[in-house]
């Protein structure tokens, strides 16, 4: 034999006392089979642990395995290592009710003489393949044991298995329900998200190329996230015939991966956004505008006399104060649009982009912003003034010059009295 052919041969594991039985299934298959010999349960036990990874079925002497078989058979059944073996009884006769029985603790199949060459080959092959299937779902259950949700699906978008159940899954809790064959619109609480899923899918199967993403599920106060990981998978002729799914619940990590994020881009006291995401708001508005064309106008605020506030009041009065302003560029009802964005320029400047305003509206909610401001009670402190510069963007500005321009129009207001709006174009 080849150094080629050790390659590919398949081992069969021999257990037998009776050496006739051992030479006769040598005899018939040692031209397709590496056979391994043992002439005990113990020594069987030791083959089967210094060669499992190879050995494609055990033959058992059903004599043998009726008298001192039984804790063997079991082991190779439960445990991970040998469970996908499949065991098979060789008799030397007509098999008695103890070797039968064997049957029913870990052995497959009986084989009795007369052997035949072809019949043991396909007996060996029916075992192996009862196995291999019996094996899917001993991996299934397995899998179970983990906290993510491990799918396949087939070429129709059907889930063959999962191996559990999630929570916007809709069922009626029926103990003989099962995913099988269903699709996420049968199953998906979240229509949205079921057609996404769908959606997907069909992308990995007209591609075969795999995706990943995170789902939303819920409420933004109890809401869940969810990583999905999709792949396709291949037949022997390396068609896709289906897709492996991988579904983890994040909802922790996500939960302080945004936290994170909010704070990188929000201003602690007042929870606007901060500078840098500010002005990279404007940095896109403008370029969406250039390519879509549309409006965009941009509002600059600064409280009037506000070191007088912390020098008198103190800086808690102060933090009072900014956060009042604050509140009201946060008011979308007030400011008459959700489409706009504020923060915190620096100190006592802030800045609000209005991303489809032109310059009468815009001056109208600076306007609007100013008397609301002006109007508010902060206790023992005195009531407090803003002034405000408005400027429209152009299609040839950048952050710079459109920042500068709108600098240069609440300098203006601050020059002429403050507690004013003044634009320029």
């Amino acid at each position: 034999m080849n150094s080629e052919q050790n390659k590919t041969i398949k081992k069969l594991l021999l257990i037998s006392e009776n050496k006739g039985i051992s030479s006769e299934i040598s005899t018939l298959l040692n031209d397709r089979y590496d056979i391994l010999f043992a002439d005990s349960i113990e020594a069987g036990t030791q083959q089967l642990e210094h060669n499992y990874s190879n050995i494609s079925t055990i033959l058992l002497d059903s004599m043998l395995a009726a008298e001192k078989g039984k804790d063997f058979m079991a082991r190779v059944k439960e445990e991970p290592r040998f469970m996908f073996i499949p065991i098979i009884l060789v008799a030397s006769g007509i098999p008695m009710n103890e070797e039968i029985e064997c049957l029913t603790q870990g052995a497959l199949d009986i084989i009795v003489p007369p052997f035949h060459k072809k019949l043991i080959e396909q007996r060996i092959r029916n075992a192996v393949r009862l196995k291999d299937s019996a094996s899917f779902y001993e991996i299934e259950r397995m899998l179970r044991a983990l906290p993510s949700n491990i799918y396949l699906k087939d070429a129709d978008c059907r889930y063959i298995f999962a191996t559990r159940d999630w929570c916007h899954m809709e069922h009626d809790n029926d103990p003989k329900w099962t995913i099988r064959g269903k699709t996420d619109i049968d199953i998906r609480k979240d229509t949205e998200n079921a057609l996404a899923a769908m959606e997907a899918d069909k992308e990995i199967l007209r591609t075969g190329k795999g995706t990943s993403y995170i789902i939303k599920v819920g409420t933004d106060d109890e809401a869940e996230f969810f990583e999905i990981i999709k792949e396709p998978v291949k037949d022997k002729n390396d068609r896709i015939c289906g897709i492996v799914g991988l579904l983890n619940n994040v909802t922790e990590h996500e939960r302080l991966r945004r936290r994170l994020k909010a704070a990188a881009d929000t201003d602690g006291l007042t929870g606007l956004l901060n500078r840098r995401k500010i002005q990279s708001r404007i940095r896109k508005g403008l370029a969406v505008m250039k390519e879509k064309s549309g409006d965009r106008s941009l509002v600059m605020i600064d409280i009037d006399d506000f070191k007088r506030v912390n020098d008198t009041y103190g800086h808690n009065a102060g933090d009072m104060v900014l956060k009042g302003l604050a509140g009201i560029l946060m008011d979308d009802e007030l400011i008459g649009t959700e489409d706009f964005c504020a923060g915190r320029w620096g100190g006592e400047e802030f800045m609000l982009l209005l991303k489809s305003s032109g310059l009468d509206e815009a001056k109208n909610i600076a306007e609007r912003i100013r008397i609301a401001f002006s109007s508010m009670d902060f206790g023992n402190i005195p009531s407090q003034t803003i002034s405000l510069g408005v400027t429209k963007a152009n299609p040839d500005d950048t952050v710079d010059s459109l920042c500068s321009r709108v600098d240069k129009a609440l300098y203006k207001a601050k020059k002429s009295g403050k507690n004013k709006v003044e634009i320029i174009e």
